[in-house]
């Protein structure tokens, strides 16, 4: 019975520890999915819609209701003499007209289409531009999942020398008792654990304050007791970048090629239909002095064919544009290798530091041990055990975070990259 109680509760401590385990890819994921400005891609896309829609209606008829009424200081007077008679025609100084005018676009020569595919580059520009500001929010991320692995492990090194601060406080009341040591080595002891505690409590405040920052970030929401996974990637030997902001500089050369497509097109004919219906005094009869109905239909062709070299210098612009964005790729390419140079430069000194730290750690083992022996014996003070272990439990969590610096580094390295 007792041995199906263990099992049962080490399957369920199994399970909790799996549902409480969070990667750094968890991370990632969930920012990129639950973050407020992922909003904003759909927000731009929606926009787009409404001015696609707007173009497209380009194609429609147009239809313009106007009304006038004039009054003019002399009107038209014709007096005809012939054949010994006479009689004459004249118009009415007042005038009014109602007309409905609709206008219909048979071709365009790509007007239309050439602004389309103009908005449409603007789309991809502005939500690639929001999965670059996202994907910035990983440097965030990275710090703050790495701040709290090392402030856990600094936290497990101080509680496990509190418990050998206290081990040897017990020890050192026995002998104080039994007059073999001065209560002045206990009353140093009782004080190193006091620092220790507020050490500890230090840690866990600045570990908890992480939590909530990278929770906030990321949308997760995470515990107290969460469990970060270590995480294992590898390095590869490719220099490509892949690097969303690459992307965002393609699009935007792709934009300047779309401008400079529509602007070619802007002063290309328009071929129109047109038509007006209307109702007045008078009419198409301008001697009539009676309101009457009319109407005209035809077709026509609107093109400007000078306009001062206006469209030659939007192409000018359009292209230096262009040569602009290269050359702040070019520019962002150097800034980021020199940072990729900086974290290879940061990994061959922990990779030969962390060799270091062994060494050191078991020295510092070594001399601890002596120096609890010497304790035990009355050869040396609580306060010089005090000195050494302190060294020992430094030398290790100097070994701990040190492993940690070299997995973020390797981790900044394939985030300069643009591989996670």
């Amino acid at each position: 019975m007792k041995r199906l109680i263990l099992m049962f509760g080490m399957i369920s401590g199994s399970l909790f520890a799996q549902e409480n385990l969070v990667t750094l890819n968890d991370c990632y994921e969930n920012m990129m999915e639950n973050y407020p400005l992922v909003n904003q891609t759909f927000i731009y896309e929606e926009s787009s819609k409404l001015n696609m829609k707007n173009y497209q209606a380009g194609w429609l008829p147009n239809a313009e209701l106007n009304a006038k009424a004039t009054y003019q200081s002399d009107a038209m007077e014709v007096n005809i003499s012939a054949m010994g008679s006479s009689f004459g025609l004249k118009s009415e100084k007042d005038q009014y007209q109602a007309t409905i005018d609709i206008n219909q676009l048979i071709y365009d020569w790509g007007r239309i289409k050439a602004a389309k595919n103009l908005e449409n580059s603007d789309l991809l520009i502005k939500q690639q531009n929001t999965r670059v500001e996202l994907n910035k929010l990983k440097e965030q991320i990275n710090l703050f999942y790495f701040a709290i692995l090392t402030l856990h492990k600094n936290e497990k090194l101080m509680n496990v020398m509190l418990e050998d601060v206290e081990n040897q406080e017990k020890m050192v009341e026995s002998a104080v008792k039994n007059g073999l040591m001065l209560s002045s080595d206990l009353n140093t002891l009782k004080a190193e654990k006091l620092k220790i505690k507020q050490s500890i409590t230090e840690i866990i405040n600045w570990r908890l304050a992480a939590i909530r920052i990278l929770s906030e970030i990321t949308g997760l929401d995470l515990s107290s007791d969460i469990i970060l996974e270590i995480p294992e990637y590898e390095m590869s030997g490719d220099e490509e970048l892949l690097r969303p902001e690459h992307q965002l500089f393609d699009l935007q050369i792709r934009q300047t090629e779309a401008s400079g497509k529509l602007i070619a097109k802007q002063n290309n004919p328009v071929l129109y239909s047109f038509a007006q219906v209307g109702y007045g005094k008078p009419g198409l009869n301008m001697v009539s002095d009676e309101f009457d109905t009319f109407y005209i239909v035809g077709v026509g062709l609107s093109w400007n064919i000078w306009d001062w070299n206006q469209t030659k210098r939007k192409k000018q612009a359009t292209l230096i544009n262009k040569n602009l964005i290269t050359t702040q790729k070019e520019s962002y390419d150097k800034q980021i290798m020199v940072s990729i140079h900086n974290e290879l430069a940061n990994i061959a000194t922990m990779q030969s530091t962390i060799i270091s730290d062994k060494e050191i750690i078991e020295l510092r083992e070594e001399v601890t041990n002596s120096a609890r022996s010497k304790l035990e014996n009355g050869v040396i003070t609580s306060t010089e055990y005090i000195t050494e272990l302190s060294a020992e439990t430094q030398a290790k969590i100097n070994y701990e975070t040190h492993k940690l610096q070299l997995l973020q580094s390797k981790v900044n390295y394939l985030y300069l990259k643009g591989e996670i």
